[in-house]
């Protein structure tokens, strides 16, 4: 009787399974990420007289619109400062930015702390400002009403590389101060953004070719034909390495008891996986496919096992 609904419950399991593998099918796209700097401000030289001057011609406050580009995921400004009206400085932000873009590791923090500034010479005031109405009240001076936003905002500071991440998309203001009363100061700022896009690639024969073995394997498994499905997953990553269907693989091996064995292609499924863009996507279906042996209440310690190995990546 025992042995009769473990057959059935495993019957059951296998139709949910082939139901989510063809839904995995469609993971095996491949996209490129490409990322850009676009510069928004370029090199700007900007005088600003001090406070009390001001009141006699020229100002001490001015304003930078920003209009981020579609697709950006972060934004950067650097300045650097001279005193008086003389000074102009080369930033080069874009150009240090797009040299970054082509290192693997990217625009790490580490990386971002090595942009070179020229060393200022005086102070600046940069407010990061969220509206129109809290740049005009910036450059009328009420100042209890400018709404900024902590991350893009710098005060008393000669030089600096602002990073962005948190608005990403619209339209900003940089309201641009000088603290002193009494001196002029020359500010030269610019102004770049990083966007990026997924472009799909075109899938090649032999990727083509893998995903018509995986499902064929998908059929075989339906069928409770663990050793063809495992010899179609053979057939299909002996084409094009695809992580999903190491996982059928080893979950095909873990029906026939071959616990070790199964464990070993997770392994080697993870390796995979962790390589292809869609990699947390796959992870999370893989330990949905396991919760639902578990939850069918089977006696498999090895489902457990593996689900706590694919856990371990996320």
């Amino acid at each position: 009787m025992e042995k009769h609904q473990n057959i059935r419950m495993k019957k059951e399991y296998l139709i949910l399974f082939l139901t989510c593998l063809f839904i995995q099918t469609g993971f095996s796209q491949h996209y490129e990420t490409k990322r850009q700097e676009k510069t928004i401000i370029e090199n700007r030289a900007i005088y600003l007289n001090g406070g009390l001057n001001a009141s006699f011609g020229g100002a001490s406050r001015t304003s930078i619109k920003i209009d981020l580009p579609p697709n950006t995921v972060k934004w950067y400004y650097s300045f650097s400062t001279s005193e008086g009206k003389s000074g102009t400085k080369n930033l080069e932000l874009a150009l240090q930015l797009g040299g970054m873009l082509t290192d693997p590791s990217g625009l790490t923090s580490t990386a971002i702390s090595g942009i070179s500034v020229p060393q200022g010479e005086a102070n600046a005031d940069i407010l990061l400002c969220s509206d129109n109405n809290s740049i005009t009240n910036f450059l009328k001076k009420y100042d209890s009403q400018v709404k900024i936003y902590q991350e893009g905002t710098v005060q008393n500071t000669k030089q600096a590389v602002v990073e962005i991440d948190d608005v990403t998309q619209g339209t900003f203001y940089l309201g641009i101060r000088n603290p002193s009363t009494t001196s002029g100061v020359n500010i030269n700022i610019e102004v770049v953004a990083i966007t990026e896009e997924q472009i799909l690639i075109a899938k090649s024969d032999n990727q083509q070719k893998a995903e018509l073995y995986a499902n064929l394997a998908v059929t075989h498994m339906n069928k409770g034909e663990y050793e063809k499905c495992i010899e179609y997953c053979d057939k299909a990553n002996s084409e094009f390495g695809l992580g999903w269907v190491s996982v059928n693989k080893g979950i095909a091996l873990m029906m026939m008891g071959k616990d070790l064995e199964s464990m070993e292609i997770f392994v080697d499924a993870i390796t995979k996986i962790k390589k292809e863009t869609t990699s947390d996507q796959t992870i999370d279906w893989a330990i949905k496919t396991l919760d639902n042996i578990i939850l069918r209440n089977w006696n498999m310690q090895s489902a457990k096992d593996a689900r706590e190995l694919f856990i371990s990546q996320r």
